[in-house]
């Protein structure tokens, strides 16, 4: 049976010299753009990462939080514990005390914040996805190969321990060649026909439906855990095809996202899959789901059963040949608290994508996902939809 090592990803989480110990910086400065559900828990993790690993970063400072109006950002500086706050990027920019800029807005804005914090000098992590579209990407990746600044991606399911035993598995050899795969990630929440239009249901602004809010997560977990795509062939399907502009308004417009996407996928290493992702899950909360079968086992995995990975050995005996139930739990390298028997929350995921590019930005040393995934991700979504739309 493959060894099952309770440090988990050692080598891609390994903790060399630590940036107090070098003494490179002695702080760094953290400005926030957007201050919506997951601006808050950019700043939550903030808040978390010098308890979680005390010592092992320069001092994090909150400098500033950037929203659109001034009663928010105020409320956001209060509430998220920022020094200060301001409605305008450009003036958050300015500030010699911010070293990483965190673009947490809606996908529309990130193009320019990017762009112009690059240009500042400052270094960038930004929520998936990276842009709107292809051209956005590769304007970004452009700009960050010759920037001062590193640019970081949130990709926050590379960072759930199970994922990241699985990722450590198939590359050793444990589950030989991979046959096929199979990767869904069930939401619910737009049944409702009069849900009125948002920047998410505007491919303006948010660069497409489901397949770029939720399948954005899963093609990124694909190539992390199977490699480069080779080929994708995709159907997309509108649901509810038009609704109300506002909830106080009857005058309706037409839909021009999806609400679900079915994506056959071969990838470089020869293996095939499907991956499908909607926002039409009856009775979904946030239901992703993972199984890969290869030559020498195969394993599954669910984020509403996000403490364990279900590992099968095929080169076991058959007499004791089964699903073996591996706990991860909260397993980080590293981590003083809570305790690796931990159960594992939404939020530490995301603290630890904060955390692994923070750290690699004061050692100097490699990070993914970087500019370089969100400009594949958003490749290999452009090609769906240019496939969508033959069919």
């Amino acid at each position: 049976m493959y060894e099952i090592v309770s440090a988990l990803a050692q080598e891609t989480f390994s903790h060399g010299p630590g940036l107090c110990e070098n003494r490179r910086m002695n702080k760094i400065g953290v400005g926030l753009v957007g201050y919506g559900m997951i601006g808050k828990v950019h700043a939550l993790a903030y808040r978390e990462i010098p308890n979680i690993y005390p010592g092992v970063l320069p001092a994090l400072t909150l400098v500033a939080v950037c929203t659109t109006n001034e009663q928010s950002a105020q409320t956001a500086a209060h509430d998220g514990g920022f020094a200060a706050w301001t409605t305008n990027v450009e003036s958050l920019l300015s500030r010699e005390d911010v070293d990483v800029v965190d673009v947490c807005t809606p996908n529309f804005a990130h193009h320019q914040i990017i762009l112009a914090a690059l240009r500042a000098g400052k270094s960038v992590i930004v929520e998936k996805p990276l842009a709107c579209t292809v051209t956005e990407a590769k304007e970004i990746a452009a700009a960050a190969a010759t920037a001062k600044g590193r640019l970081g991606i949130i990709f926050n399911y590379r960072f759930v321990p199970a994922l990241m035993l699985a990722q450590k598995m198939i590359a050793e050899g444990a589950l030989g060649a991979i046959y096929h795969f199979e990767i869904n990630y069930l939401h619910s929440g737009y049944q409702n026909p009069n849900r009125p239009l948002s920047w998410k249901l505007r491919r303006v602004q948010s660069g497409g439906g489901a397949l770029v809010d939720l399948g954005s997560h899963i093609i990124d977990l694909a190539r992390y855990l199977l490699g480069e795509f080779a080929k994708v062939e995709a159907t997309t399907r509108t649901y509810v095809t038009e609704r109300p502009v506002s909830a106080t308004t009857s005058e309706r417009k037409p839909v021009d996202v999806d609400d679900a996407a079915w994506l056959q996928a071969k990838m470089q290493s020869g293996a095939q899959g499907t991956l499908f992702t909607t926002r039409f899950a009856t009775g979904a909360a946030d239901d992703l789901n993972v199984q890969i079968y290869g030559e020498r086992g195969a394993v599954k995995f669910s984020l509403e059963d996000a403490n364990v990975l279900n590992y099968f050995d095929a080169q076991s005996k058959p007499a004791t040949q089964g699903w073996t139930r591996i706990h991860t739990g909260a397993q980080y390298q590293g981590a003083a608290v809570p305790p690796p028997r931990s159960i594992l929350g939404w939020n530490r995921t995301h603290t630890e994508n904060i955390y692994q590019f923070l750290r690699a930005l004061t050692q100097e040393k490699p990070f993914t996902p970087d500019v370089t995934d969100g400009l594949r991700v958003q490749k290999i979504i452009d090609d769906a939809y240019q496939s969508a739309a033959t069919r």
